[in-house]
C-alpha cells in the first residue's frame, strides 16, 4: 500500500500542475497541455517511482515537459554517473523534455556528503551533458532558441532558452536556490547579468510577436523569505525586481514556474514596482517536489 501511495504522489506531483496553467487562457484559446515537475528523485529508493512517473507522463502525451531543477538532494553525491543516469531518464520522455538546472546539481556539490566537488566544474559538466545542442531532451526533441546561440556576450549560457507554442512564449532562465550562488561573486555576477538580459530579451520577443501568454521557468523559490526582495546580500533580489518590472509592462497573462521549496503554491506574489499592488495577470506555480 505504501508503494502505491508513493507512486500516486509522484504522479499527482506532475500531472495536476499540467492542467492548472490553463486558467491563464481565455475560453476560446488553444489549450496547451504540458507537464511541469522538479525536485526529484531525491533518494535511490525513489528512482523506480520516478521511472513509473515518466511512464505515466508518456501515457498522457503532453506537448512537452518542463523540469525545474534539483534532480537529487543537496547532500547526495554529484557524480558523473548519477548525472548521466538522470540524463538517460530524461531521454525516456516520449515528448520533449526541457530542463533548467537546480542548485543541488552544482552549487551544493562542494559539501563533503556530495563529494566535495568544485561547483563550477560540475556546472561545466552539466552544460556539456544536458545541453549538447539546441534541441531539448526527450525522444522527440524540440528545437530551442538558446541565449548562447544568439547573444555573443553570453555564449556560455546554453541552458537559457525559449520556444513558442501557439500564442505562448515559454522560456527557461538559470536562477537557482542556495541564494543563487551569490557567495561566489564572479560566477554569480556573470550569470546574473546573463539572466537579466535574457529576461529582457524573451519578454521583448513576446511583445514584438504580439503573443498572448508568457511562461518562464526557473528553479529558485524567489519568495521563501521577504528579505530576498530587499537584502543587498540576496542573490535573488535582481531577478525579483526585473520580473516585477517586466510583468508590470507586459500586462498580459504570465506564469512563473519554479521548484525549490517542495510545497505546492499557486498565487500572485508579483507587485507593480514601488507599490504593494499585485500584478493581476501574473501568477506563479511552485511545484510540489520530493514526497509532497
Amino acid at each position: 500500500m505504501k508503494s502505491i501511495k508513493n507512486n500516486l504522489r509522484y504522479i499527482l506531483t506532475a500531472l495536476l500542475l499540467s492542467v492548472s496553467c490553463l486558467a491563464l487562457a481565455p475560453a476560446n484559446a488553444n489549450v496547451i497541455r504540458f507537464v511541469t515537475l522538479g525536485d526529484m528523485p531525491y533518494r535511490l529508493a525513489d528512482e523506480a517511482l520516478f521511472a513509473n512517473l515518466i511512464t505515466e507522463i508518456n501515457r498522457t502525451n503532453p506537448a512537452f515537459t518542463i523540469f525545474v531543477g534539483d534532480t537529487k538532494s543537496g547532500g547526495s553525491p554529484c557524480t558523473n554517473e548519477y548525472l548521466e543516469s538522470i540524463w538517460k531518464s530524461f531521454n525516456r520522455f516520449e515528448s520533449p523534455l526541457i530542463y533548467t538546472p537546480g542548485d543541488n546539481e552544482w552549487t551544493d556539490c562542494h559539501r563533503p556528503s556530495a563529494g566535495s566537488f568544485d561547483p563550477e566544474e560540475r556546472l561545466r559538466f552539466i552544460r556539456q551533458l544536458y545541453f549538447q545542442n539546441s534541441n531539448s531532451l526527450g525522444k522527440k526533441p524540440l528545437r530551442l532558441i538558446r541565449q548562447a546561440d544568439i547573444d555573443p556576450e553570453h555564449k556560455l549560457f546554453v541552458e537559457n532558452a525559449y520556444w513558442v507554442s501557439g500564442t505562448t512564449l515559454f522560456a527557461t532562465v538559470h536562477v537557482v536556490g542556495s541564494n543563487n550562488n551569490f557567495e561566489n561573486a564572479s560566477e554569480y555576477a556573470m550569470r546574473n547579468r546573463a539572466n537579466l538580459a535574457w529576461l529582457d530579451y524573451v519578454v521583448k520577443v513576446a511583445q514584438d510577436r504580439v503573443l498572448d501568454h508568457l511562461v518562464i521557468a526557473m528553479q529558485a523559490d524567489l519568495f521563501y523569505s521577504p528579505e530576498q526582495a530587499t537584502s543587498p546580500k540576496s542573490g535573488l533580489r535582481d531577478t525579483i525586481a526585473r520580473l516585477n518590472q517586466l510583468l508590470s509592462k507586459w500586462n498580459k497573462p504570465a506564469l512563473i514556474i519554479h521548484g525549490d521549496s517542495h510545497q505546492l503554491i499557486i498565487d500572485q506574489p508579483f507587485k507593480h514596482p514601488g507599490t504593494k499592488r499585485v500584478i493581476e495577470r501574473a501568477y506563479r506555480i511552485q511545484v510540489m517536489g520530493d514526497h509532497q
